[in-house]
């Protein structure tokens, strides 16, 4: 076999094992921005991006060779379900380097794809600070609560978020 035969065949290799990542996040995986209470923040409320993919802790080998391959994340037991082991991203640097190439060149077929661009721009308008900004963190908010079942499971409404934030910028006024 020649060395530029080997070559393409470990590229072609290398591709496949993306795709499957791929697969496998649209199935596992989680695009999250959290919205946490915190009174210390100018309008009460810290923004939190997040990729995360879970597996049952016999099939942890997974986790392992996607967080060697994308060279991020650490791996930690699901809290209340320890059998469950969940590789997270949580730096929005990483996330912003490493993460979103890597979707953006492995695109989703499914729906997570709607997730992913939202994730992408909420952490665009990140970079930009629109979340220190009363009206830029209102349309993070948004965005966020339009990811993962639009919104299903959260803390507090759309409309509490909302309206402290505005509280919170007439106060600063």
């Amino acid at each position: 076999m020649n060395k530029v035969y080997q070559q393409e065949r470990q590229f072609t290799k290398r591709r496949n094992l993306y795709y499957y990542f791929t697969g496998f996040v649209e199935g596992e995986g989680c695009f999250s921005v959290s919205i946490k209470k915190n009174d210390q923040m100018k309008f009460g409320w810290v923004i939190d991006p997040m990729f995360s993919l879970y597996q049952h802790k016999n099939n942890v080998s997974i986790l392992k060779l996607f967080q060697k391959e994308l060279k991020c994340g650490y791996i930690v037991e699901k809290q209340s379900k320890p059998e469950v082991m969940v590789l997270v991203v949580d730096n929005r640097r990483t996330l912003e380097e490493k993460i979103i190439p890597f979707f953006r060149k492995y695109h989703f077929l499914g729906t997570k794809q709607n997730d992913f661009i939202i994730f992408e721009e909420i952490i665009k308008m990140m970079n930009d600070k629109k979340h220190l900004e009363s009206g830029g963190l209102q349309e993070i908010v948004k965005l966020a609560f339009e990811m993962n079942q639009k919104g299903k499971g959260r803390k507090y409404t759309l409309e509490q978020i909302l309206n402290s934030i505005t509280e919170s910028s007439e106060t600063t006024r």
